[in-house]
């Protein structure tokens, strides 16, 4: 159905451009769109290899690997000197657990490409996880060579070591790290644990001291310390270890379940028991916790709870005979005779006959203080999904949950936010919304254009744009279709290019979109909203242009001279796109979102000054505009006014940005 809407279209237009149109889709994460356009390229000229890759790419970001798989096959078919296509496949078969076929295309990509680093982070990674621990470190070692000084990669050597079970060369490695930069806590805390495996308690403990003096924000650090504190009668350092590592993990199991026996021998029975409490909230199947629970509430004179938790534990131990030994106390306590008898009789009879098995169950449910085992992710190089700017997924960087699914309640400092830029405000049909912002999205100038129903549907000014459905995109095509009979009959009317401008615009056909809004304000100077489209849509032509050079994972010098041609052509559009919204400025004085996208251009020119006075201009029209507030506080952090820019982001977070508190967080 949908092919039959674009045929008109594409019948216009040549296969070239369309696969512009389509990369231009998927740069801008509008998947489903960009997919019908590489079909249409496909259906027309099934011999190219492009149209399958990118159409990989994009299947890559809606999670249908086994799609991608198929269509980077394609690809290399048709063309087996596109690295690209291997780079794609190769990441594909790293989602589908395939590492040794994910290493060899990325070395077939690396024959293209040698000087590549993150396709050597990508090999690397792919024959980790295959177990082909020796071809990773060579890598590692040719890494090194590239960068000498990424002292990260010392500790990447070590964790691989270690997954050789070679200690010796582990610790190495850690060394190395360590001499290389004596301020990494990551090295500090690596080598600790190899002290602490070797019972080496003195070692570990100035290692991990070390490593959080160095502001280590990894719990197993604070664990691991408080058991060596716990070793040495350190008590009190030991419950400030645990406690420092539940505010850093606040799931952390191990954390609790360590506080829990410490505080339990320390007598303070009720706090144990709360601690205890929460493994299982957790973990209900944790027997350990379930029956130190149950051994303090005997404690507390808690009988029927203890009852309770014993009997759960024999309904999965059923020859624990601790648990019916105290069942029989508890209901003594209770003075219920019969059921105290029941239950002795029943340790008796398991006495008799099962002694080894009564033994095993002691054994494994002694309770003991567990070690951290995982040492820390390294946060100076990633080892995965490292693709490009098409192929990168959700990545994690020190992330805390909250406790809540939803992540604007509870303590949302805790969740972490990359360090990036509100983006830049557009008219458009459809936008997310966001109860909590109080930015006003009201202005007289679309309010009165909405009521005079000339397009297809009411005007929105948003930061906050969504992908279109099929059954959008179906739409939209076909709407483009109707406006265009329309024009061939009249060529003189500005607001029927302007609203085609937009359908183009959401099918991502920037060029046709710059076109028409070109006549639109040929035909009426004063037309305001078509200046504000206009500026929108050529620099996302430009940012499209600039990062589809970059990223191509092209590594020559015909690319960089292309891109340095392209730089000077970039520095005439942007100023085309600063003369539309100053324009815009002209005719609205107080349209204030023309001064917050001025503002980010500038930023992104690092012209911070500037984008500050004009970030202030939109705050003055809008004392709400939280999304000002928020770009305006990290350009005041960028240049190194942070107590202007901490209550930037106080005042963002107050009208609705609660992302902002993560980010006052860790600036403070």
């Amino acid at each position: 159905m949908l092919f039959f809407q674009l045929g008109l279209l594409f019948a216009q237009l040549n296969t070239d451009r369309i696969l512009t149109i389509g990369r231009n889709a998927l740069y801008f994460e509008d998947y489903v769109l960009s997919i019908q356009y590489f079909n249409q390229v496909i259906k027309i000229k099934p011999f190219l290899a492009e149209p399958y890759m990118y159409r990989a790419i994009a299947k890559i970001q809606l999670g249908d690997y086994e799609g991608a798989e198929v269509d980077g096959t394609e690809a290399i078919t048709r063309n087996p000197f596109l690295p690209q296509a291997f780079y794609a496949r190769g990441f594909t078969r790293m989602k589908l657990e395939k590492y040794k076929d994910a290493a060899q295309d990325f070395t077939k990509a690396l024959e293209f490409s040698p000087g590549s680093q993150h396709l050597l982070v990508s090999r690397i990674d792919a024959n980790e996880r295959s177990g082909n621990y020796e071809d990773a470190l060579k890598d590692i070692d040719t890494y090194i060579k590239l960068n000498p000084k990424n002292t990260g990669l010392w500790y990447e050597k070590g964790r691989i070591y270690l997954s050789m079970n070679d200690t010796v060369a582990a610790e190495n490695s850690f060394n190395q790290l360590i001499n290389s930069d004596t301020t990494a806590y990551i090295g500090w805390s690596a080598r600790a644990l190899l002290k602490l495996q070797r019972k080496d308690l003195e070692g570990a403990y100035t290692d991990y001291s070390k490593s959080i003096a160095l502001k280590s924000n990894y719990f197993g650090d604070y664990i691991n310390r408080g058991i060596i504190n716990v070793e040495q009668k350190r008590y009190m350092e030991a419950l400030t270890d645990y406690d420092q590592a539940i505010k850093l993990e606040p799931n952390s199991k191990l954390a609790y379940f360590n506080r829990a026996i410490l505080r339990s021998n320390l007598g303070d029975n009720n706090n144990a028991l709360s601690d205890f409490e929460q493994v299982l909230k957790m973990d209900s199947a944790n027997m350990e916790a379930r029956y130190s629970k149950a051994l303090l509430e005997m404690k507390l004179r808690h009988y029927r709870n203890a009852i309770s938790d014993f009997k759960l534990i024999l309904n999965k131990h059923p020859y624990f005979l601790p648990a019916y030994w105290g069942i029989a106390e508890a209901y003594d306590a209770q003075n219920n005779i019969k059921e105290s008898f029941r239950y002795r009789q029943k340790a008796q009879d398991i006495e008799k006959n099962k002694d080894k098995i009564r033994e095993k169950i002691q054994e494994d449910l002694n309770a003991k203080n567990m070690i951290a085992e995982d040492i820390p992710e390294n946060n100076n190089k990633r080892r995965t999904d490292v693709f490009n700017r098409y192929a990168t997924q959700n990545i994690n960087d020190n992330e805390s949950e909250s406790k809540y699914n939803n992540q604007k309640r509870g303590a949302v400092q805790k969740n972490f936010v990359d360090v990036v830029n509100e983006k830049n405000f557009v008219l458009t049909y459809y936008s997310k919304t966001d109860a909590l912002r109080q930015t006003n999205l009201y202005h007289p100038e679309i309010e009165t254009y909405n009521r005079r129903k000339l397009l297809s549907t009411d005007l929105k000014v948003t930061c906050s744009e969504i992908p279109l459905t099929n059954e959008l995109i179906d739409k939209h095509f076909k709407t483009i279709n109707q406006i265009s009979s329309k024009i061939n009959v009249n060529t003189n009317d500005a607001d029927i290019y302007f609203h085609r401008a937009l359908e183009f615009a959401l099918v991502q056909d920037f060029e046709n979109a710059i076109e028409d809004l070109n006549r639109a304000i040929a035909l009426r100077s004063d037309f305001m909203l078509a200046y504000f489209t206009r500026a929108n849509i050529r620099f996302k032509y430009i940012d499209y242009m600039k990062n589809s050079l970059r990223e191509t994972g092209l590594e020559t010098l015909e690319l960089k001279d292309r891109y340095a041609a392209f730089e000077k052509e970039k520095k005439f559009d942007v100023e085309l796109v600063m003369r539309d919204l100053e324009k815009v400025n002209d005719l609205q004085p107080d349209f204030s979102f023309a001064y917050y996208n001025k503002a980010n251009i500038l930023t992104s020119q690092q012209d911070f000054r500037t984008a500050i006075y004009n970030y202030s201009k939109a705050i003055e029209i809008d004392r709400d505009f939280a999304e000002a507030y928020f770009n305006r506080g990290l350009t005041y952090l960028y240049i190194g006014e942070d107590a202007k820019g901490l209550a930037d982001l106080s005042k963002a977070g107050e009208l609705g940005i609660y992302q902002a508190y993560n980010l006052i967080q860790r600036f403070k």
